[in-house]
């Protein structure tokens, strides 16, 4: 599972997994955030005793408070607010993901497909990363990445945007989701970051958000299915808001404010990726991020 464990650890994760899936998960949630207040008051390390979230990496349970979505906020989003190319901008932040690389680049006041790929290949030849693992990027194998990013998804977006409804964050996927590259798990990223980027009422921030494969092992898990086991968006959207219901009930108010319906998708599948590595035995990609605080 993870690395050679003392007998204190072993009896530790033993405990854990006692628990029933539901309360696995709220114990996540306190347990991480706690992790980043810790981590935010320069208390030293380790911030925690589980032995899973000192050696893996797993993102905070409020999307925005993760150091891209930060990174993002303070140097895109909110000094560019409402700008007439945020949606595209939006679109290769998530695809990219990388803070070092976006700043190479800049904010799209204009667009400039050319002039920022080849920056971006110029940071790639001098052996700096261009592209953040945290979201798998559709590819073409005779394509290069970053044409592929800007050319093929940035381009047509540019070309003949979308109409996005800034009252939904449902509707605004659907918007996106008929262009090439966008599954409903990115049109539901570039939306979450939208809704920070510019102006809307977003009514159903707190009671939708677009299904991912990693969301739906963790809500299947919740429900003590297989994990695989299919699931359309309408049924997610049907757990989700049960979870949402017994999550604000549950857990410590100062948490409960903060979550909407994106940061609980995200935490269902940061969920699966604890019950992977707590019961199959799997490690993470990521690791050292808690413990080294990088």
């Amino acid at each position: 599972m993870v690395d050679t464990l003392t007998k204190k650890e072993n009896k530790y994760l033993d405990n854990l997994k006692k628990l029933p899936p539901l309360e696995r998960l709220i114990y996540f949630i306190k347990e991480r955030e706690f992790v980043r207040l810790k981590k935010e008051a320069g208390e030293p390390k380790p911030w925690t005793v589980d032995p899973i979230l000192q050696r893996y990496r797993f993102t905070c349970v409020c999307r925005m408070d993760d150091k891209v979505s930060q990174w993002l906020l303070k140097n895109w989003y909110e000094p560019y607010f409402d700008h007439p190319n945020m949606l595209v901008a939006c679109v290769m932040a998530r695809h990219f993901n990388q803070p070092h690389a976006l700043a190479e680049v800049g904010f799209p006041q204009k667009w400039m497909p050319k002039v920022f790929g080849k920056k971006l290949r110029a940071m790639k030849e001098s052996g700096k990363t261009i592209f953040n693992g945290a979201y798998m990027v559709r590819g073409i194998e005779s394509s290069d990445k970053t044409e592929m990013v800007l050319d093929w998804v940035c381009q047509p977006i540019v070309d003949n945007p979308p109409k996005i409804d800034t009252s939904s964050m449902e509707k605004s996927v659907e918007a996106l989701m008929p262009y090439w590259g966008l599954s409903s798990f990115m049109a539901g990223q570039v939306v979450a970051d939208l809704r920070w980027a510019v102006t809307g009422t977003w009514k159903d921030k707190c009671h939708w958000a677009a299904i991912g494969p990693g969301s739906k092992r963790g809500m299947n898990r919740l429900l003590e299915r297989p994990k695989e086991a299919p699931m359309k968006q309408v049924e997610f959207t049907k757990h989700l808001n049960a979870l949402t219901d017994t999550l604000m009930k549950r857990l410590p108010t100062d948490i409960a404010v903060k979550l909407e319906a994106i940061d609980i998708q995200n935490c269902c599948c940061e969920f699966d990726k604890l019950e992977r590595t707590l019961f199959e035995g799997r490690r993470p990609k990521q690791r050292d991020h808690i413990v080294t605080g990088k």
